[in-house]
């Protein structure tokens, strides 16, 4: 009988590297990067949304939802609040979620100077928490996206329903501001939901831009010209610079005549259109 030869090869574990840890560490001790402060508040941010929301029980047959890497970049794109990669970045990195530095305005906080997100906290964590959904679809999703397909799909969607985000199947833009499980989230650490209470609700719009709008924020010049009706105060952007001779038919049924909306220019004013008589003599 041939004798067994005794096994001589050295086994070596397969590790897999971790870069995050040490970019994180970089990003928020780099005082003399005006987004320092920004990045470290929304790592904190991404690690609760993956305590509480995304992955908040440990499994034993996988890996947890890997942490991402957060950047800032002019993404030359004002409709574009943020993006996930698919793939690596020019780096080598994985799980990269970009925030796009269009909607980063300057203030000044206790004395110091910062960046701060146009749209709000609110609406901030509701971009990030976006991006960190397609990270748990890329992770551990059934359907994940593959480059050059619509990055908003079906499962896409339902995930983040379930989490309180409104997203458009395709279009990604949010409808509304978040609620459930997201706003109790939002309740406990202190963060208060956007006004909206004067939209007209039932428009398929993107709520991040008409709220800019509604509170006359958004940054750059708009091609469209604000008209208001007199009587309840409800706004319209229209993008023609001649009277649209636009009317308002729940005020009308209210006061009884013709109620036109009117050019917004700041002055308080109720102009009315008499209605036409029609009688004849």
């Amino acid at each position: 009988m041939k004798e067994q030869q005794p096994f001589d090869k050295k086994i070596q574990l397969i590790e897999v590297p971790n870069p995050q840890p040490e970019v994180r560490k970089n990003a928020e001790k780099a005082r003399d990067w005006e987004y320092s402060e920004e990045a470290a508040y929304l790592y904190r941010m991404a690690n609760l949304f993956k305590d509480r929301l995304l992955d908040p029980i440990l499994f034993t047959d996988r890996q947890r939802l890997p942490d991402p890497i957060i950047s800032f970049k002019n993404l030359r794109n004002k409709n574009t609040l943020a993006t996930y990669t698919l793939v690596r970045n020019p780096q080598g990195l994985l799980y990269e979620i970009t925030m796009n530095t269009e909607h980063y305005v300057d203030a000044i906080v206790e004395g110091k100077n910062t960046k701060q997100w146009e749209l709000g906290k609110w609406a901030e964590l509701e971009t990030l928490l976006h991006e960190q959904v397609h990270l748990w679809q890329q992770n551990f999703g059934k359907h994940p996206v593959q480059p050059g397909r619509a990055y908003h799909n079906k499962e896409f969607v339902e995930k983040c329903e379930h989490l309180g985000l409104h997203p458009k199947l395709g279009a990604g833009y949010h409808i509304k501001p978040a609620d459930g499980v997201f706003a109790l989230l939002m309740k406990e650490i202190g963060i208060e939901p956007p006004d909206i209470s004067k939209r007209t609700m039932g428009f398929d719009m993107n709520w991040f831009y008409w709220y800019l709008d509604t509170e006359g924020k958004r940054k750059g010049k708009s091609t469209l010209h604000k008209w208001t009706c007199p009587v309840c105060g409800l706004n319209a952007r229209i993008g023609i610079k001649d009277d649209p001779q636009l009317r308002h038919d729940p005020c009308e049924k209210i006061v009884g005549h013709e109620v036109f909306f009117v050019q917004e220019d700041g002055h308080s004013k109720t102009i009315y259109k008499s209605p036409t008589n029609t009688s004849k003599k």
